[in-house]
């Protein structure tokens, strides 16, 4: 018979760890899907300066996905900067940001009921809930065609997530069931968060120069971060849900 127990076991230490594998094979055939074009050929409005296949940019154009050039989201947008259609790339991209937003809602919905009646996970889950919204928001809105809520998403998934790793944090540090040892990574990752939270409010823009490459870069930084995290979170919870 599965129990209560079961689930929250599943979806607290195993399921995120499976998503996670799912998650990096997603993204890697969309970025070797991903057509070409960077974001110096986009407007503000995010709409391409440069259409059609015959597009060429010297300084700017290129063929495929670029990983000091090229954001995570130039994956999820419907026409690559380069002007060409992006079905592929972003079918891939938009269903992994999707499966690890749910992910994250049920992690965290499970890890906030078996820690039922303590007000500081509830503030974690809750924060933890939004950033995996935030996940799927931008999903589904393509910067191509709904820029500014997809800047909104983006910019909330770090500021949520910052606040959840801190309630969950204490929360190991009070505990006397996990090893103080997995805090080491969540102080890592809140390090990340703060930092990449710094560049999005006062680093270079993409167009000033280096800031694309900085901004880029810093990118896949914090979400390898990200996956690293949650591996880590499952293994510290794993100690406690098998001391109860």
């Amino acid at each position: 018979m599965v129990t209560s127990m079961d689930f929250r076991y599943f979806f607290i230490v195993i399921f995120p760890r499976y998503s996670m594998a799912f998650f990096m094979v997603c993204v890697g055939m969309a970025m070797y899907l991903y057509p070409g074009g960077v974001y110096h050929m986009v407007a503000e409005t995010g709409g391409s300066l440069c259409p059609g296949e015959s597009c060429v940019d010297t300084k700017h154009h290129m063929e495929g996905y670029s990983f000091f050039k090229n954001f995570l989201s130039d994956l999820g947008r419907t026409i690559s900067h380069g002007g060409h259609n992006n079905f592929h790339s972003s079918l891939l991209f938009n269903m992994a940001l999707t499966f690890a937003g749910i992910t994250y809602i049920l992690f965290y919905f499970y890890l906030g009921r078996f820690l039922k009646g303590d007000k500081i996970a509830a503030l974690g889950s809750f924060c933890g809930i939004s950033g995996a919204i935030c996940f799927i928001g931008v999903a589904f809105t393509p910067a191509d065609l709904f820029l500014p809520p997809h800047i909104t998403f983006n910019l909330w998934i770090f500021r949520f997530f910052l606040v959840a790793t801190f309630c969950y944090s204490w929360i190991i540090y009070k505990s006397k069931r996990i090893d103080n040892k997995y805090l080491i990574g969540n102080a890592i990752f809140i390090a990340s968060l703060i930092f990449y939270i710094l560049v999005l409010t006062f680093g270079p823009t993409p167009r000033d120069p280096g800031g694309l490459e900085f901004q880029a870069v810093s990118q896949k930084f914090i979400m390898f971060n990200f996956l690293a995290s949650i591996v880590i979170q499952t293994m510290g919870f794993s100690k406690l849900t098998n001391n109860y």
